[in-house]
């Protein structure tokens, strides 16, 4: 071989061996980095809703008071439980339908983006890194595109009642919105109603989590 072929071969070899490198560093080094930095559970998170009375929480009892067959058949009592269990199945159902193709959940301090996602009426709803330090943001939701808005604070932005409605038919709320709808959430109860299943209710439990933790509930919050 040549000098004028071995240099070739050689900048191909050293590319291949860059790259190689570099995506070894991407998921490697954050192994070392974050492997003694507490990561809650899914467990933590409903036990810590519960306990605090969160808006999530709130919404939660509202799934079930709202659709008591669908909730009882495939979640059985309102508990920390359950509630974990609807967060985990919400979660995998948001990664699986790419949801995070067209929302991000993170607000930056930059662009008046907390004017626009942040929590309506409070001026500083920046994201800020414990609140990703659970098993909800693994993988990291972050996402790169805002076809639709950023959802971090979703829980404070709309009810559940209009997510209910979004999820069926996002043109019944957003006119104009080119989110499809996602009628495979919903089915029909014995009275014949369309009304979320397993999955569905799950989504709008892991939805109306986003943000939880920053709302700050009122008395409106509060079931009877």
């Amino acid at each position: 071989m040549g000098k004028m072929e071995r240099f070739p071969f050689v900048v191909l070899v050293a590319g291949l061996g860059f790259f190689l490198f570099a995506d070894f560093i991407s998921w490697a080094l954050p192994m070392f980095v974050l492997k003694d930095i507490p990561m809650k559970k899914v467990s933590d998170l409903a036990a810590e809703a519960k306990a605090k009375n969160t808006s999530a929480w709130a919404d939660f009892q509202r799934l079930a008071q709202y659709y008591p067959e669908q909730f009882k058949k495939y979640y059985g009592e309102v508990n920390e439980e359950s509630f974990a269990k609807a967060l985990k199945i919400g979660h995998r159902w948001y990664v699986a339908e790419g949801c995070w193709n067209c929302h991000s959940q993170m607000i930056r301090p930059v662009s008046n983006e907390t004017l626009r996602f942040g929590i309506p009426g409070v001026s500083n709803t920046v994201s800020y890194p414990s609140e990703y330090q659970n098993e909800l943001q693994a993988p990291v939701l972050w996402g790169t595109k805002r076809i639709g808005p950023d959802l971090i604070r979703e829980a404070a932005v709309h009810n559940v009642d209009w997510q209910v409605a979004h999820l069926y038919n996002p043109e019944s709320t957003s006119p104009g919105s080119n989110m499809p709808g996602y009628p495979w959430y919903f089915e029909k109860d014995k009275n014949g109603n369309i009304v979320p299943n397993e999955r569905g209710i799950g989504l709008l439990t892991y939805i109306m989590w986003l943000g939880s933790w920053e709302v700050k509930p009122t008395k409106e919050w509060a079931l009877k």
